[in-house]
């Protein structure tokens, strides 16, 4: 019934809406992404319901009849974009070439429109507002799942989302991997936030997330969270209130881990004798993803085809057809080539180090320090979350790590922008005067 009430006036808002203010269909792509409405009230909306593709199509209607206003794409932004959309033409290069055609055109028939929706976030999020908002709405949407994941657990007393797929996005190891990053979102949100109200809706949702990642029992994110934790602490503003929620976020923690997660979780120190078989074969997998590349290092195999000759390199050989890669690296690497693969990283480097630029040349006071810092922490935590937790299951498919380097991007245009022209922001009366790092 929600779905009725909700998500079509939602959804119709949204499309008209992005007509007039295409920013707002940014938020809105997203937004549904995040939530999967078509999971999540399943029972009144029907599963080939397509939201996303008319949102989008509204957006770039917009964006056209604005007069392709917005960000002005210069140095590491422009840098950035351009290493993902090369990504892209090599991608659909190595395409024409693939050894496993049908695979390779379902993979890039959907990675274009990410590509597209990416960038799109980076022109579009022009303002502090934006860009705050986009945050929000990504801690939001995927809260509610996190909530849903939790509400099953504790009803039941058991996760049954550790072995079987949440939503659309894929398994456990999936799910996670989309959720680290925006996990990475919610507590910056919850450490920079003035209001207590914001605080305790971001700190909720972000204790939510924990749990959830917990529950699904994915080795490969709980190392990943661990990790992005521990540089939210070394990036956080240091003072009593986030002292002391860091401090209540670390106990919430560990009362929530349980003995299956602690169990879980301290497998992945196992000896090699002692090492389950899904960890042992996980090296395995990568030594053979290393070799495959190596024989095919300028264009890959194929988008999304360098699994089928994973039995071939495996060692001592597997009783099957075709056997994922569980790693990034090695799907982008065997697939595309290495000449991509370089690309494709290359986006989430530099919109890191672009974030991580303005860290080191800006004091958070004022409203302007709540945005960019919100933004800042987000971006250099929550990427290295999605690119460690991708090393042991493949997150590329999934959007939220490549809107996180675009707010990065975008936070990285229009905090420069704001640092050399004297207008006013519009969370305040406070102009920015600092010279930023370019």
């Amino acid at each position: 019934m929600l779905g009725l009430l909700f998500i079509y006036p939602a959804f119709l808002g949204i499309c008209l809406a992005a007509i007039f203010r295409p920013w707002i269909g940014v938020v809105g792509f997203y937004g549904f992404v995040l939530l999967e409405p078509n999971w999540n009230w399943r029972w009144s909306i029907p599963q080939d319901q397509q939201f996303q593709p008319y949102i989008a199509a509204a957006t770039l209607i917009g964006f056209m009849l604005s007069g392709m206003q917005g960000n002005r794409l210069w140095g590491k932004s422009q840098s950035a974009c351009l290493c993902l959309v090369a990504f892209l033409a090599l991608a659909f290069v190595s395409m024409n070439q693939s050894i496993a055609p049908e695979a390779s055109a379902f993979y890039m028939s959907n990675f274009w429109k990410i590509v597209l929706m990416a960038l799109m976030a980076v022109v579009l999020l022009d303002s502090p507002k934006k860009i705050y908002i986009m945050l929000w709405v990504m801690i939001l949407a995927q809260g509610y799942s996190a909530f849903r994941i939790n509400e099953q657990y504790f009803q039941d007393g058991f996760s049954m989302y550790a072995n079987r797929p949440w939503g659309t996005k894929g398994d456990n190891n999936l799910y996670t991997i989309m959720t680290v990053p925006i996990a990475g979102c919610s507590a910056a949100i919850a450490l920079f936030a003035t209001g207590w109200w914001m605080r305790g809706i971001a700190g909720g949702i972000f204790l939510l997330q924990i749990h959830q990642i917990m529950l699904m029992e994915s080795r490969g994110g709980m190392l990943a969270t661990v990790g992005m934790m521990g540089i939210v602490a070394v990036k956080m503003p240091r003072n009593r209130y986030t002292l002391s929620a860091a401090g209540l976020g670390v106990a919430a923690a560990m009362v929530l881990a349980g003995p299956p997660v602690v169990k879980e979780f301290m497998s992945s120190f196992e000896s090699t004798e002692d090492r389950d078989g899904s960890a042992e074969s996980r090296f395995k997998l990568w030594k053979a993803g290393a070799a495959i590349t190596l024989d095919h290092p300028l264009l890959g195999v194929g988008p999304y085809a360098g699994s089928r000759l994973v039995p071939k390199y495996y060692e001592g050989g597997l009783k099957t057809e075709n056997k994922g890669l569980h790693n990034l690296l090695f799907e982008i690497s065997t697939g595309c080539g290495i000449p991509a693969a370089i690309l494709y990283f290359s986006f989430f480097g530099i919109a890191w180090f672009a974030a991580l630029s303005l860290s080191k040349t800006l004091v958070f006071d004022g409203e302007e320090g709540i945005w960019i810092g919100t933004a800042i922490l987000a971006v250099v935590a929550g990427l290295p979350g999605y690119l460690a937790a991708s090393m042991f299951s493949s997150g590329a498919m999934l959007e939220s790590s490549y809107l996180l380097g675009s707010v990065g991007l975008a936070t990285w245009i229009v905090a420069n922008r704001m640092a050399v022209e004297p207008a006013l922001t519009d969370f305040g009366d406070q102009p920015a005067t600092e010279t930023l790092d370019a």
